[in-house]
């Protein structure tokens, strides 16, 4: 049987999992994957009281990066900085990596991966999107013969967990953040989570692998969940959708343009289905059509599932590599990609008003698909009133300088909320 020798560094809860599996549940990876997998050295900055088992723990995490005896370097302890130092310190060593850190590979990925060619070695990041869920197996290998057109997904598992109990129980954005932070879903800090953030990074190393794209997730537009309410929520439901954090990418010629905010979904459609911590991708591809791949995305276990599946992949020799002559497309942040919008805005209750903001949409040459006022004006004790407008498809910056516009407006009472609107044709 093949045998890997590897060095576990961070062991917080993934890299716990991961050590705990390998360790006493070793005939698992044996049996299913053909390989035996030894961990030689873990490096922990709280030293051996941090591991409760006996293993050769140091808490100099170069010093694991250099180690002769190790093949693979597992990195779990995040950030960019300490982890980026490591890794490249490993590569120069002539050891492959194994990471789980979404944040460095869409930051640094370009030029890891220029070092790991250089030096003969690999890199598997499999954990660092959608968990336990194999999509960045799904791109590399499994679709290597399709083209794709366009992928959406809900790849982050509090976001998720929070819309979803907005939706069932009606709850506020506030409650729904605790009940996470109380089943530690989401992070005492959660704001790359609800900012946008983390599916973010997520959505910019899928592209690299579906579009051919550098790392690059500065070139990512996005948006958090925390503007929505609970009447978002009931107005969704009564059109027809649920309100779901869509990362998506599309890619028109050479430019292709990816996005994480949240999106009214139709109820048809299978992304509206996924709820509490689950993740979902969608990849639609030239000759095939869609896809789509569904689990947990975030917590242990899954996580260090997907590690070790990197593991046994490198024991077998790794994952195909591009040849540097490919041409990259280009990130476009300012994307042309058009949809269908939802705008949420109080309209003074006077004569007149709805109709001076539908000439501004006819104006704008933007078609109103409905218009929902959902007060009735014949009470002339209310001084505004709530009006929902689906608009026709249209790009991001002519959607936000719609709302610039209507906010504008004197008839206008407060700040216009507008939302994309996925169609997955």
């Amino acid at each position: 049987m093949k045998a890997l020798k590897i060095g576990v560094c961070g062991v917080g809860n993934v890299g716990g999992a991961v050590i705990e599996n390998l360790t006493s549940s070793p005939q698992i990876v044996e049996s299913n994957g053909g390989v035996k997998i030894e961990i030689t050295q873990v490096g922990a900055r709280k030293g051996k009281s941090a591991v409760p088992f006996d293993l050769d723990v140091t808490t100099n995490l170069l010093e694991v990066a250099q180690n002769p005896n190790i093949d693979v370097l597992v990195e779990l302890i995040g950030g960019c900085d300490l982890a980026k130092d490591l890794i490249e310190e490993s590569i120069k060593n002539g050891k492959n990596i194994v990471t789980a850190n979404k944040a460095l590979i869409s930051t640094h990925g370009d030029e890891l991966f220029d070092l790991a060619k250089k030096n003969g070695v690999q890199i598997g990041f499999e954990a660092s999107v959608a968990g336990g869920t194999p999509v960045i197996k799904a791109l590399r290998e499994g679709l290597v013969a399709n083209k794709v057109k366009w992928f959406a997904g809900i790849l982050n598992g509090t976001t998720n967990y929070i819309l979803s109990k907005m939706t069932d129980e009606n709850s506020s954005f506030e409650d729904a953040l605790k009940q996470a932070q109380e089943l530690g879903l989401a992070e005492a800090d959660p704001t790359m989570d609800v900012d946008g953030t983390d599916a973010a990074q997520k959505a910019s190393i899928l592209s690299a692998l579906a579009f051919n794209t550098p790392f690059d997730f500065k070139s990512v537009a996005y948006g958090g969940i925390e503007s929505v309410t609970p009447d978002d929520i009931l107005y969704a439901d009564q059109l027809g959708y649920s309100i779901k954090h869509i990362a998506y990418g599309s890619i028109e010629g050479e430019e292709v343009n990816v996005s994480a905010y949240p999106t009214f979904v139709s109820k048809d459609q299978l992304l509206s289905q996924v709820g509490q911590q689950m993740n979902a991708l969608e990849i639609f591809c030239e000759d095939i059509g869609s896809t789509v791949y569904y689990g947990p995305g975030a917590g242990p276990k899954p996580t260090a599932s997907a590690v070790i599946a990197d593991l046994v992949d490198i024991s077998n020799g790794g994952w195909p590599v591009l040849e540097d002559d490919i041409k990259k497309n280009t990130l476009c942040k300012e994307g042309k990609k058009t949809f269908s919008r939802y705008f949420k805005l109080d309209v003074k209750n006077e004569a007149g008003a709805i109709a001076k903001v539908s000439s501004l949409f006819a104006h704008e040459n933007i078609s109103i698909e409905a218009l929902v006022q959902k007060e009735s004006k014949q009470n002339s004790d209310i001084p505004s009133v709530p009006v929902v407008i689906i608009s026709g498809p249209i790009s991001d910056t002519n959607a936000f300088q719609m709302s610039g516009n209507l906010d504008s407006m004197e008839e206008i009472t407060n700040s216009v909320k507008q939302f994309r609107i996925h169609n997955a044709l």
